[in-house]
């Protein structure tokens, strides 16, 4: 991978507004000369997401993350610093610059998952060209779309709807030509694990092709229809859907079908709608329903709530079909809702029927009519659970179906406006409710089991540790917080005292022994230095940690209680080293007077660590 050139990333950040970055996902309102908005990170209902876009950094007071807008990009997409670069400058329409010598020429981009996307668009558009092919296969394809499901072309287009042929050697042979190396090919969630054949056989064989995208509207897999002429499997029949296999860029549980269009027109007003296919999510939409999203082909999970979750939306609005299946996967869905902090109301459709026909046959207006007529969740559970004389041992079941879930909630106001409905349901006093679901709690884990979960560190510790834990985590914050530090580090330090496990103590590493080679450096230099997630967390965490309890805290002070610390350690572990040898006799160059006289040296010289004093430092500018 070719490197980035020196200051390129200070650069990329100083010419892109924080805001623009945050406010793609994040509703910001203006707080004095910061923004502020809900958590991207956190469930929470008043905001503590903040931005100072003319200081370049967040700070989320509910989940602790902060940094730029690097690190915001790299947590909210999941993705490495590399990447997150590539992401911005791809987005902001910033080249990448490299160092002379590097090559910044590498098939398809720099970074797998770069390469991978960029595959499945190259994918979609020879799908699409098979789509349109003057061939019998590509005119099944195209009737099956435009007059067995009555969708147009430009809708195909909008899309990127395609064809996969029958030949399942098709697309290899043509992926091939391009030149794309076999492990892109291997990872790429198209092709069958190749043993001992050396052509690719393609998944998708005599398919109608919906690509899928994420949030951001990458491509990054396929959903597979099955036609009148996909290759059955032997005696077994052919699957009605075929999905792409998890890949690098496609995880099934972290994405929802058409979300990336969705998220354009989602706002606190607004309701996502959630439906069970993908050619349900395109008929809702093109019908007007922009909000539609659908999961991927498997069980409704949390982090696909929390997909939702994140944008914002009024509740989410359930098109499920009627049938026990339909009725079970609602059910399912409710607990998630719950712990996710969504409202959401589910509308049933008629057995034998599915969004798609509902709009076809009856229009916009039936489909509305149907969502007009949901239920909230306490209701639509009570409908399925009570009978028309319910028992109380049906009203115990509805405490046993939503006392854990409503355990697991942030928020002590919803859960007790949701007791609060499922005591007029049941029709029984809220004090009786709220009665049984506390006792719920209390017996749900062992008294031993409670108090193992608030460990003795989690207490609050003593002022002046609770920032940092570490020696080296002081010491890189006095640094930090003052550069003029550095030379004086420099010239008294030895990178020896530092503990590398720690993060702290590898920065620290670095950062002197460049500052011994070339001199004083400022912090964008200094983070410059760092390739590693974990160390540019931590650097960046610390250079946006405000010292609000104490703003005139002496930086010099704690520095040298820093350096005495680790220069004191330094001596005991030499100590302890020189004790085992004067035990064991085992140094075969030193006598035992000699040991006995460094030991006597590193005594006395713990007495006096080294320090850093005021004078030698330069004024502040």
């Amino acid at each position: 991978m070719p490197r980035l050139a020196d200051g390129f990333v200070g650069e990329l950040k100083d010419r892109i507004d924080l805001f623009d970055i945050v406010s793609r996902y994040v509703q910001l309102k203006k707080s004095g000369s910061s923004w502020v908005g809900l958590s991207p990170f956190n469930k929470e209902k008043t905001p503590s997401f903040y931005v100072h876009p003319q200081k370049g950094f967040f700070n989320c007071f509910s989940s602790g993350e902060k940094g730029d807008g690097i690190t915001f990009i790299q947590k909210i997409e999941n993705l490495d610093f590399y990447e997150a670069v590539e992401y911005l400058s791809r987005e902001f329409n910033i080249p990448l610059r490299f160092q002379e010598g590097t090559s910044s020429l590498q098939p398809l981009g720099q970074s797998l998952r770069k390469e991978l996307y960029a595959l499945q668009e190259m994918v979609k558009d020879w799908f699409h060209e098979q789509f349109n092919g003057n061939n019998k296969e590509s005119e099944t394809a195209r009737d099956y779309w435009i007059n067995e499901r009555t969708f147009t072309q430009e809708t195909a287009i909008q899309f990127g709807v395609g064809y996969a042929p029958v030949d399942r050697f098709a697309l290899g042979k043509f992926l091939r030509k391009k030149l794309i190396p076999d492990h892109i090919l291997a990872k790429s969630g198209l092709f069958y694990e190749r043993k001992n054949q050396s052509d690719w056989v393609s998944i998708f064989c005599g398919r109608l092709m919906i690509p899928i995208r994420e949030k951001l509207g990458r491509i990054c897999g396929f959903t597979g229809r099955k036609l009148s002429v996909t290759p059955e499997w032997g005696e077994k029949k052919a699957p009605k859907y075929v999905n792409s296999p998890e890949t690098p860029i496609f995880l099934k549980g972290q994405l929802l079908f058409n979300l990336d269009l969705a998220n354009k027109a989602i706002n606190e007003q607004k309701d996502f709608l959630l439906v069970e296919g993908q050619l349900d999510a395109i008929r809702c939409h093109t019908e007007g329903f922009h909000t539609t999203v659908a999961p991927q082909g498997t069980a409704f999970k949390d982090s696909q709530a929390e997909l939702m979750r994140k944008s914002n939306p009024r509740r989410i609005v359930c098109l499920l079909d009627g049938d026990e299946a339909g009725q079970k996967a609602a059910l399912s869905y409710v607990p998630i809702f719950l712990k996710t902090g969504l409202d959401a109301h589910f509308a049933t459709i008629p057995i034998g029927s599915d969004p798609d026909q509902i709009l076809v046959n009856q229009g916009k207006a039936g489909l509305q009519k149907l969502i007009q007529e949901g239920q909230t969740m306490v209701n639509y559970v009570c409908s399925k659970i009570l009978s028309s004389n319910p028992t109380p041992q049906e009203k115990t079941r509805v405490g046993d179906f939503f006392f854990p879930p409503l355990a697991e909630m942030d928020s002590m106001v919803l859960c007790d406006s949701y007791l609060n409905e499922i005591s007029v349901t049941l029709g029984v006093p809220s004090s009786s409710v709220k009665a049984d679901f506390n006792k719920y709690k209390n017996n749900r884990r062992p008294v031993y089991q409670e108090r193992a979960s608030t460990p003795s560190s989690q207490k609050k510790p003593d002022r002046g540790t609770e920032r940092l834990t570490t020696a080296e985590d002081d010491l890189l914050y006095c640094l930090l917080h003052d550069v003029r530090l550095g030379r004086s580090l420099a010239q008294i330090f030895d990178p020896s005292w530092l503990d590398t496990k720690v993060v702290a103590g590898r920065i620290l590493g670095k950062v002197i022994a460049e500052i011994s080679a070339d001199g004083p450096l400022s912090i964008p230099e200094m983070e410059e230095l760092l390739e590693e997630d974990d160390e540019r967390f931590l650097f960046q965490s610390i250079i946006f940690q405000e010292n609000e309890e104490d703003p005139d805290q002496n930086i010099i002070e704690l520095a040298n209680h820093c350096i005495s610390a680790l220069f004191v350690r330094q001596s005991r572990n030499a100590e302890k080293n020189l004790l085992n040898n004067l035990q064991e006799n085992t140094s075969t160059s030193l006598s035992t007077d000699d040991l006995r006289a460094q030991l006597k040296e590193i005594r006395i010289s713990r007495k006096s660590p080294p320090q850093i004093f005021d004078t030698e430092l330069e004024p502040k500018p």
